[in-house]
């Protein structure tokens, strides 16, 4: 039998996504942001953690989804990529949950587009589908680079 899958379910702009819980390094609250010149448009800035220069990059804006206003439940997922702490702007985090990989289907076809290889798979749940984001797929070597800047 394959091994259950843990990962964070949240929303961006009312659907639900989820991220490997391996990935994620913490959750915080929303807190100041320092806007960067010339940074990218999906970055809203850095933040200073606890000594350490994160650059944040609001998730909905990377992925080309609308951007609600800000809420109490906004949070900032970080997240570690090949070596680099980057934090996520969601809407909210919902909950961990175990997931059988039998519910796991492979991301649907349509999809499949040269910009969306960051979709792991689809999970079918009771309260209903979730996209699976792989966090080190949703930056294209240019990003990537940009990123490291900071």
């Amino acid at each position: 039998m394959a091994e259950m899958r843990q990962i964070v379910s949240l929303m961006l702009s009312g659907e639900k996504y989820g991220i490997n819980i391996m990935d994620i390094e913490e959750i915080l609250r929303m807190m100041d942001i320092t806007k960067v010149p010339k940074a990218p448009a999906f970055v809203e800035g850095i933040i200073n953690l606890r000594g350490q220069v994160i650059p944040i990059v609001d998730l909905r804006k990377k992925l080309g989804i609308a951007v609600p206003e800000e809420s109490g439940q906004t949070r900032i997922i970080n997240v570690n990529i090949k070596g680099k702490k980057i934090g996520f702007v969601v809407d909210c985090v919902d909950e961990v949950l175990r997931l059988d990989p039998e519910v796991i289907d492979k991301a649907p076809g349509a999809s499949t587009g040269t910009n969306s290889g960051y979709i792991d798979g689809v999970a079918r749940t009771k309260h209903g589908m979730i996209i699976i984001l792989d966090v080190h797929r949703i930056f294209n070597p240019n990003e990537a680079s940009a990123l490291s800047y900071f």
